[in-house]
């Protein structure tokens, strides 16, 4: 069985079924090679897939929906949301929204509780606003990283640097990520 395929098939399902609804330790180094490792218990794991710096220019994802096909080398902004737990525990994947469709905590009253699910929007929004992204280590296999160990968050901003995966109708979009850069406030 071909990991990437079922991956794919997973992220593509997560994309499609929506879910309305309104402590580990980790040790991070830098090698002398420049690649960064966590160690979160007891397994050490290659970030390769950590870019220190932004790459200058990017699409936003609902534009790239609208015009990118399979095999397309893209860069995408975003933000990490979408679905009450949009950081897969289980595998390298996460979705991430337009970054112009406000989160629930960007209102004035947040009375939500997991504003990165985006309760707020309709599910039509959340499909047309966003992208399903499986991160891949330095080989091209899915990183065995925890994300969340790595530092990714529900609402990060991130810019993903990636190939568009088969796309079998406009509201899909996966993207398999070789670079992610978690943008900072400021």
């Amino acid at each position: 069985m071909n990991p990437l395929r079922t991956l794919t098939g997973i992220a593509l399902i997560s994309a499609l079924a929506l879910v309305a609804g309104c402590d580990s330790s980790s040790t991070d180094t830098t090698s002398s090679n420049g690649e960064t490792s966590s160690s979160t218990q007891g397994r050490v794991t290659q970030t390769s897939w950590l870019l220190d710096e932004a790459p200058s220019e990017y699409r936003e994802v609902a534009e790239a929906k609208q015009s990118v096909a399979e095999g397309d080398q893209v860069v995408l902004r975003g933000r990490i949301g979408g679905r009450v737990e949009p950081l897969s525990a289980d595998s390298p994947a996460f979705i991430i929204m337009d970054a112009s469709i406000p989160s629930c905590a960007d209102g004035d009253d947040d009375h939500c509780s997991m504003p990165w699910d985006y309760c707020c929007e309709t599910p039509e929004t959340i499909v047309a606003n966003s992208a399903t992204v499986i991160v891949l280590d330095a080989n091209g296999n899915p990183t065995d990283q925890d994300l969340v160990a790595a530092g990714l968050e529900p609402l990060d901003e991130v810019i993903i640097v990636g190939t568009v995966q088969a796309r079998p109708n406009g509201n899909v979009l996966t993207i398999h990520a070789t670079g992610i850069h978690k943008r900072t406030a400021g």
